[in-house]
């Protein structure tokens, strides 16, 4: 009797188990599909960053503004360091690249004060490195009006020396 007690109570674990591991998987599924559905409204839906990518219809077209090759120097003390790199800011519309044009003197400007004032270890890991992208896209979309900001900042030649 005690033996299939014992048995009956082992049943009930193991069931009790696998009960566990299927609520788990299914939260897990639920919460991948909901980050999905979560992603998808910020970025193509719910007036986030590319909002106007989904408003038109997912057929919206890039453009983008390659900026000259930058070569600062930068401010490791006690040692001469430079950067030289190449930039392209892209955007959605037409305007954006004429208002990019007129006042390209002033972005290179803010690009190259911003960049003098880095040292090496500014750029040492991804995450110091993105901060330094953002940092350089506020500043160039502080320059132009609020309906021409860009949409985003790539390096496309990257050396320290």
């Amino acid at each position: 009797m005690a033996a299939q007690q014992y048995e009956q109570e082992k049943e009930q674990e193991r069931q009790r188990g696998g009960i566990k591991k299927w609520l788990l998987a299914a939260l897990v599924v639920f919460l991948s599909v909901a980050g999905s559905a979560a992603v998808g409204y910020f970025f193509f839906g719910g007036g986030g960053k590319f909002s106007s990518f989904a408003s038109t219809g997912g057929e919206a077209k890039v453009k983008s503004v390659s900026l000259d090759t930058f070569t600062v120097n930068l401010s490791d003390m006690g040692f001469r360091r430079y950067l030289r790199t190449d930039i392209t800011l892209e955007c959605y519309n037409d305007d954006t690249v004429k208002e990019i044009e007129q006042k390209k003197y002033k972005i290179r400007d803010k690009i190259i004060t911003i960049l003098n004032q880095k040292k090496v270890s500014d750029f040492e890991s991804n995450e110091k490195f993105e901060r330094v992208r953002m940092e350089l896209f506020k500043a160039v979309n502080s320059i132009l009006s609020p309906p021409n900001q860009i949409k985003a900042l790539y390096f496309e030649n990257f050396i320290i020396q």
